[in-house]
């Protein structure tokens, strides 16, 4: 598209609609005040010195996106790139209002003097893309692995029914300790007591009298008809016969053998 109004015209006043007494007068001078010291700080940054041929002749291209974004940095090339956009410039109309140093107008020219190629060395040390997602994808191995798991349902009584059963035996060890404690406890006392008893009579005392547990004892095995009502009993002869002395429990069934009647 042919344009009636030079393009640096239409730049300037779309940057400086009312122009200051402090703004640039002209798209010219506006280069030599802002633009060029943005490209030299811009180069110097970017290559850290002007000792090789590519930082002396940069070559941005003002429609190339990433010199776009380098140059985006500072405020005036901000402001320039916003205008080309809302004035609709082509690559070709930038191309011929961008002609100044570390453009790349400026590297072509050079190019065209000299006859040399300048070098781009930016991205050298990035190597070519490689897809390796189908490579990846080939090399594994996928194994597929069936796993039936069962699950039980356990109802919350169970523990609650296992701990009597399991408490039950102690329970009852605790009470056969308890019984023979018992047992122990009231025959050994009435043990002793016969045998002092039996002594005394053996020594003449007739009128001892024997222990009463035992009279009990000896009246209930006579009424469940253990022994005859009219065999006398003498406590030392029994003694004497049953080796394993007079029982200790007085509730205890098992009765010593009679005793020998006396002589008349």
């Amino acid at each position: 598209m042919h344009r009636k109004t030079p393009i640096s015209v239409l730049v300037y006043n779309h940057l400086f609609p009312n122009p200051r007494p402090e703004d640039p007068t002209s798209f010219s001078a506006h280069l030599s005040k802002n633009l060029v010291g943005e490209v030299r700080i811009e180069t110097a940054t970017f290559y850290g010195s002007l000792d090789t041929i590519e930082a002396r002749y940069p070559g941005l291209n003002y429609s190339h996106p990433p010199h776009r974004k380098r140059l985006g940095r500072f405020p005036h090339h901000a402001r320039l790139f916003k205008a080309f956009d809302q004035l609709g410039l082509t690559e070709t109309e930038i191309a011929s209002l961008c002609r100044w140093e570390g453009t790349l107008w400026a590297r072509q020219r050079y190019e065209r003097d000299e006859g040399i190629k300048v070098l781009d060395t930016t991205g050298n040390e990035i190597g070519p893309w490689v897809d390796r997602r189908r490579t990846r994808q080939a090399s594994q191995i996928k194994v597929k692995t069936d796993i039936e798991v069962e699950i039980e349902e356990v109802s919350s009584n169970a523990p609650a029914r296992q701990r009597p059963q399991q408490q039950q035996p102690q329970d009852e060890d605790m009470m056969d300790e308890d019984s023979d404690e018992e047992i122990e406890s009231i025959g050994i006392p009435l043990n002793q007591r016969l045998i002092e008893a039996a002594a005394r009579r053996e020594q003449g005392a007739t009128n001892v009298m024997m222990d009463a547990d035992w009279e009990k004892y000896l009246e209930r095995a006579q009424e469940r008809g253990e022994i005859a009502g009219t065999m006398p009993y003498s406590i030392p002869a029994v003694l004497a016969q049953n080796s394993g002395g007079v029982p200790t429990n007085p509730h205890d069934r098992t009765m010593p053998p009679a005793p020998p009647s006396a002589p008349a």
